[in-house]
């Protein structure tokens, strides 16, 4: 898929709102409340105040690392 036609679906899927927004949740999930607890919330926020370009720009950097440190881990194991 073409770069831009990524952030054009992803901006589309953006845009629509849940039939559950603005309602109270039914009832709490003692499960996911647990889990809650161990969530920096911060970095959420951080994230989701970016564009959807800045995101991808973030994914595609991300993947290029993980990328090199495959490759630098085939390598090691070479040497050993």
């Amino acid at each position: 898929m073409h770069r831009r036609s990524v952030v054009s679906y992803l901006q589309s899927m953006t845009s629509h709102r849940s039939p559950h927004d603005g309602e109270p949740p039914a009832e709490v999930d003692p499960v996911i409340e647990a889990y809650k607890r161990d969530i920096d919330r911060t970095l959420l926020r951080e994230n989701l105040r970016k564009s959807v370009e800045e995101r991808l720009a973030a994914l595609v950097a991300l993947q290029r690392l993980a990328e090199e440190a495959r490759r630098a881990g085939r390598r090691a194991s070479r040497r050993n």
